[in-house]
């Protein structure tokens, strides 16, 4: 049918001389096409006002960039260059078309007298699908100094820019620009608005924007529902959908992807659940391979990896989606083998399921295997993305491994990876934990502030506590406060860390109390933790005890044992022996808390306690786990573990620790006895 609806076009020797053509046809010197011949005959030229709808026609077919031209060419020579409806065709197909080019349709477009808004918004829309997406504000600015008016298909593009940009301000510039041209009222520029501000995290503002809609489509549903289910707002994405099928706007698959994504990240399996039944009941929900991949996902992320296996079997064609999501979800499980085999067993690995594999090698602790993989998908040729470097970066973190990190952190560099927030905090993160904290601050200052993330000083703030830097780590707080951002439960179990670490007591005290007060949030077990620590360094035992005893939820394992090394470093016996046998009450199996409260017994000179509690290690079967370090040298990372003489460089390690321990020795330390008594059972 298609071919006989072009050939009513032309006469039967016009369409013999098309015959060949298609816009997938190879053209080459050898195989010369009856297109070519015709286009470089002089008689073409004379016809071409009488063919030249037929050659713009041909620009539908999506031609190779380099067709294009001899079509665009010959449109030229044949005068019909400034044509409204030509120019429409060709700044179209090379500002919009997969074999276009966005710069030709530019440089079309620069020499157009007086392009109307048609023009303006086509090379808007083309540069806001591009990484170039800035240019799209750049284009409207010239719009407006030209007195073009813009039209109601020009926000749509612009404000989707913004969003792509990342900038708040441009956007809500944007914003009152559509209000001021009174385009507030229509569906397609609020939709738009609604998917703008829910990119940026202000939920409330697209919720504004949604309510005071007196209609909306399944479009807008969707935008929030989509919203909420990327803020980590589950609750209100299924608030929105009720509201949606009470008003009866009926949903699509693109509703259920996104409630499917809400329940993952809530960890809701019954609702979950739910909304799989409410798929298969309705006729109007096609299940296609996006809702299928998206409720393997789902499964995937809560766990259940039993009907996720079964949905997957079930799969005629399996999405690089799917595969990916099976390969996380054994590995989050601990099922590493699993995630293994699932990966061997694709037909075609790209590199979204790559990068899974290497994500569930470092969320399972096999550092060592992620950098690997990561290095033979560099071998392989596949494309490495910010997620992969970002992977790569936790697993340097985990192993300590700075040259591999710094390795990487070149190939950001010089590869042109986009550096966004999530990859400048895992680097900031990877030079924290290897012990740079100078070239972490040198990362995160380098950031744009308006790029700076909650997360990413997150991670330098919990760098800094680590290196017991209280001082800086408060300082950063309000160097955060100052930029706009809020800080979170997390952010403040950092600061309160960093001063338990620094003996800043009356500071972190203050902390924990603002935190409450003026931000809002309430206090975890991690924050409780975090208190009791900074008052047992300060030898506060009593205060720490009667704190962790009234905190209005119940105490883990943690708090206590923070208590119980309070009490073992100030020799507190009476709040130890208390402290130490409610933890074994917790964790009876746990070694270290017998050992922990034997050497508390053992510096009270109580030995018969302390032998008792050895004895009741022992009789129990439980170990202490061995200790172990991990050093970097050269890129290869040794491993060393108690009464394991098995590394090349024992002998030499040994030497060396002998010469050390006879300086300290002769400079007059000599470790106390009291800090062996671990070693004495």
């Amino acid at each position: 049918m298609e071919r006989e609806r072009w050939k009513i076009h032309y006469t039967q020797h016009e369409w013999n001389m098309f015959e060949g053509f298609h816009p997938f046809y190879e053209w080459t010197s050898g195989r010369p096409s009856p297109l070519r011949e015709y286009l470089t005959t002089p008689k073409a030229t004379t016809k071409l006002h009488r063919f030249g709808g037929q050659l713009l026609a041909l620009l539908e077919w999506s031609p190779r960039f380099r067709d294009a031209l001899r079509i665009h060419a010959q449109l030229i020579t044949g005068g019909l260059h400034e044509n409204p409806i030509a120019l429409r065709k060709v700044v179209s197909f090379f500002a919009l078309a997969s074999s276009g080019d966005i710069d030709h349709a530019l440089l079309v477009f620069s020499q157009i007298e007086k392009p109307g808004i048609f023009f303006w918004n086509t090379l808007i829309r083309a540069y806001s699908r591009t990484p170039a997406h800035r240019n799209a504000l750049f284009l409207y600015k010239q719009m407006l100094h030209s007195f073009t008016s813009p039209n109601n298909y020009t926000f749509p593009f612009l404000v989707n820019s913004c969003a792509r940009c990342g900038t708040p301000e441009s956007g809500m510039q944007v914003h009152s620009h559509i209000i001021k041209n009174g385009f507030d009222t229509d569906l397609f520029v609020v939709n738009a608005m609604m998917h703008m501000y829910s990119v940026f995290g202000d939920l409330n503002s697209a919720r504004e924007l949604f309510d005071r809609r007196p209609t909306r489509d399944v479009v807008s549903f969707n935008t929030m529902i989509t919203g909420y289910s990327r803020g980590n707002d589950p609750v209100d994405a299924l608030s929105v959908f009720r509201e949606m099928i009470i008003l009866g706007v009926k949903p699509d698959e693109y509703t259920m992807v996104g409630l499917l994504s809400a329940c993952a990240k809530s960890g809701d399996a019954r609702k979950g659940k739910q909304i799989h039944l409410f798929i298969c009941k309705s006729w109007e929900i096609d299940m296609n391979l996006i809702l299928e991949s998206a409720l393997i996902d789902m499964y995937a992320k809560l766990g259940l990896m039993d009907t996720a296996s079964k949905l997957f079997s079930r799969m005629r064609k399996k999405s690089p989606m799917s595969w990916s999501s099976m390969v996380s979800g054994y590995a989050k499980i601990g099922e590493i083998e699993n995630a293994k085999l699932l990966f061997a067993n694709m037909p075609e690995a790209d590199p979204v399921t790559w990068t899974a594999m290497i994500s569930g090698y470092s969320q399972a602790g096999y550092f060592a295997e992620a950098l690997q993989l990561f290095e033979k998908m560099e071998m392989e040729g596949l494309k490495l993305d910010e997620v992969a470097f970002v992977c790569a970066l936790f697993a340097c973190a985990g192993l300590g491994a700075l040259d591999v990190g710094k390795k990487l952190h070149g190939y950001i560099k010089n590869r042109s990876i986009e550096q966004n927030s999530v990859l400048m905090t895992a680097l900031v993160d990877m030079y924290c934990k290897c012990g740079c904290i100078d070239t972490a601050l040198d990362v995160f200052y380098g950031v744009a502030d308006d790029k700076k993330s909650v997360c990413l000083f997150n991670a330098m703030i919990s760098g800094l506590a680590q290196h017991g830097q209280g001082k800086k780590t408060l300082d950063l707080l309000a160097d955060m406060e100052d930029s706009g951002l809020r800080p979170d439960a997390i952010t403040f179990v950092s600061v309160l860390s960093a001063c338990s670490h620094s003996g800043l007591i009356a500071e972190g005290v203050q902390q924990f109390y603002s935190m409450i007060k003026f931000h809002g949030i309430i206090p975890q077990i991690e924050h409780y933790t975090c208190v009791v620590g900074l008052l047992g360094r300060a030898g506060f035992l009593k205060e720490a005890n009667a704190f962790l005893e009234k905190v209005p939820v119940e105490a883990n394992s943690v708090a206590w044992r923070a208590l119980l090394g309070a009490c073992e470093v100030h020799g507190n016996v009476e709040i130890g022996e208390l402290v130490g046998r409610r933890l074994l009450q917790l964790e009876p199996l746990h070694g270290g808390r017998y050992v922990l409260l034997s050497n508390i017994f053992s510096k009270a000179s109580r030995w018969d306690d302390a032998r008792k509690m050895r004895e009741l290690m022992s009789g129990n079967g439980i170990q202490k786990p061995p200790g172990w370090s991990l050093i970097e040298l050269n890129g290869i990372r040794n491993q060393f573990v108690v009464n394991d003489n098995s590394h090349a460089c024992t002998g030499d390690v040994h030497f060396m620790l002998e010469i050390l321990g006879k300086d300290l020795k002769s400079a007059g330390n000599v470790r106390g006895i009291d800090q062996v008594l671990d070693n004495l059972y």
